[in-house]
């Protein structure tokens, strides 16, 4: 919920970077790097840049992550769903009110 009204400028910019190094770690062999032009030619039907999808990345703001949190996730109903001992677990009623308590 947090995410929907009071996400700030810094901790997107530190999950960019993070993202982006994450993103160059994975290519670090030739079969990570075929994987990835793999699901980006199966996926997009062409190979995105390096330098194309750092730029796409350095587009999201904080603004874009409220905005599209607000449409998907608040004042949605959640899904939920639970293995082993469940007795812990709050009531549907609970988390469904708890989306929408910080109504704008």
């Amino acid at each position: 919920m947090r995410l929907c009204t009071s996400v700030t400028d810094f901790e997107v910019e530190r999950a960019k970077n993070q993202y982006k190094t994450n993103l160059i770690d994975q290519l670090d062999g030739t079969t990570q790097i075929c994987d990835d032009i793999g699901r980006q030619v199966l996926y997009l039907g062409r190979r995105i840049p390096l330098e194309e999808l750092e730029s796409r990345i350095d587009l999201v703001s904080a603004k874009t992550i409220r905005d599209v949190c607000f449409k998907h996730v608040y004042d949605k109903c959640p899904a939920l769903a639970s293995i082993g001992p469940v007795e812990g677990l709050p009531d549907y009623n609970r988390i469904r009110g708890s989306m929408y308590w910080l109504r704008l």
